[in-house]
């Protein structure tokens, strides 16, 4: 990456091109992450898409679906206009709010809609998913196509839940697949990263609301982690849908070390027949809001108990995140080991406005979605199929840019580290270093998926650089220029 002045390169580029030409710019949510495109477009309906991508076909114009920007990587940047001579657009899908309730327990939806909003919507109609993300600020396709998932070993990510969808190629062709009549290229499109074309809608299996008891509880940190996390594996083993929040770190600016706090807490969702109150989205604490580290209970209908809504988010702070998975057998070594790593290379994080650091673990039940993170292609016969989660975060004390470039760099350490040793995969829409050599180890289906992927994009329209060097599509370095 080169840098000019303490401002990376692509960022200098999107400023010197506001000064001197006209674009639209996207930025993620927390505006580190960036592109711009010669135009923004919006069609009104699925027509309308059709239309415009049969328009652009014979252009070979670079075309880039856009959400809500919840993420930390560049999975979903466009190719910056100047960086190439095909116009490029972005592309939301926002006008697309078909919701159709169907009787075989699903639910039909246009690509518009943010998962806040359905959620919302099938309340009134007494139905909700079985499991979200800890967010609801994310667009519905959005969170699926980037493998968005919750907590627990029998609980699966939210890609899982779809039954069908609808998919425009790059020539304008448009396409159902389902269960019943594509159900291998199903396991392609669940999480298709944007790389084969816009789904301009869903079909998710849905259920009767119901009542989940939330329990807290404060844990006792030490740094003898051995005996820390022998702890919390006995905890998994008594609890399912399960997240521990700890331990948590405090910077000292005096010393430049990193302080274990004493105090960390989990919580776990279970079954009850409570129907009283519902006071979980009162204390759900995600992203530190409220006095988390303390015992508590309490009780909502099945998406609150789970899932933090938009004005949940109390803290607009830079910061870099990493969230690996697992196979679960490796617990015990990924979270030493992890934590060790972390400690060792503190001195790379001197200097900077570091805060907190913020340990979380869940679990995940694997799946057959070929580029889910929680693939279970390649596991052993002796593997249960369940998978640990890690996500480390770093805090900053101020919004400063050099600290948040210094540590999303560092984040890309412990997949190189770890990610041979123990099958690890990273989060799509998070911190990953390109390595598709491990890629292919941990997504034995994504031949596959590439040979699809070309299929539905035969002039590399709908990639970027970082689904190029990410999954290697060596076909697509010429066109991108890369």
């Amino acid at each position: 990456m080169v840098v000019f002045g303490g401002i990376r390169l692509p960022l200098l580029l999107l400023l010197l091109n506001a000064a001197f030409g006209s674009a639209h710019h996207w930025f993620n949510w927390q505006y580190e992450v960036g592109c711009q495109s010669d135009t923004f477009v919006a069609p009104s309906d699925e027509a309308g898409v059709v239309d415009f991508i049969k328009q652009e076909f014979p252009k070979q114009s670079l075309i880039k679906v856009v959400g809500n920007g919840h993420g930390f990587g560049n999975l979903t940047t466009c190719v910056n206009k100047g960086f190439t001579n095909r116009t490029s657009h972005i592309v939301s899908l926002t006008n697309l709010k078909k919701l159709e309730i169907n009787k075989d327990m699903t639910v039909t939806v246009g690509a518009g809609w943010d998962v806040y909003d359905l959620v919302n919507e099938l309340k009134e109609h007494n139905l909700s998913f079985n499991y979200l993300g800890a967010m609801r600020v994310q667009n519905i396709v959005g969170a699926i196509s980037t493998g968005t998932h919750g907590t627990g070993s029998k609980i699966t990510n939210m890609a899982t839940q779809v039954t069908a969808l609808r998919v425009v190629d790059a020539r304008g062709n448009l396409k159902s697949i389902d269960e019943k009549n594509n159900s291998e290229e199903l396991k392609a499109f669940r999480i298709n990263l944007g790389a084969l074309g816009l789904i301009t809608e869903v079909t998710l299996k849905v259920q009767p609301t119901y009542f989940l008891k939330k329990t807290t509880k404060v844990l006792n940190a030490t740094n003898d982690y051995n005996k820390l996390y022998t702890e919390l594996s006995s905890l998994y083993k008594k609890h399912d849908r399960m997240t521990v929040w700890g331990p948590h770190f405090d910077w000292d600016s005096k010393t430049q070390t990193w302080a274990i706090e004493p105090t960390f807490y989990a919580s776990w969702w279970e079954p009850t027949n409570y129907t009283g109150t519902r006071n979980c989205t009162l204390n759900y604490c995600a992203n530190g809001c409220g006095d988390c580290i303390k015992d508590y209970i309490c009780y909502d209908e099945t998406s609150d108990a789970v899932s933090c809504a938009p004005q949940g988010i109390c803290s607009s702070q830079f910061y870099a995140e990493i969230e690996h998975f697992f196979p679960m057998e490796h617990f015990m070594d990924v979270a030493v080991n992890y934590t060790k790593y972390q400690q060792a290379q503190t001195p790379k994080m001197k200097g900077f406005d570091n805060d907190k650091m913020i340990f979380q673990f869940r679990t995940l039940k694997g799946d057959d979605s070929y580029m889910s993170p929680a693939n279970t292609y390649n596991l052993g016969p002796k593997d249960s199929g369940v998978f640990g989660v890690l996500e480390i975060d770093w805090m900053q004390n101020t919004n400063h840019w050099g600290t948040l470039y210094n540590n999303q760099e560092f984040a890309h350490d412990f997949l190189n580290e770890f990610g041979s040793a123990y099958n690890a995969r990273s989060h799509w829409n998070k911190m990953a270093p390109n390595d598709p050599k491990h890629a292919l180890s941990v997504f034995p289906k994504l031949p596959e998926f590439l040979k699809i992927q070309e299929r539905q994009d035969p002039n590399c329209q709908f990639v970027n650089e970082f689904l190029v060097n990410q999954l290697g599509i060596e076909r697509c370095r010429t066109a991108l220029n890369l």
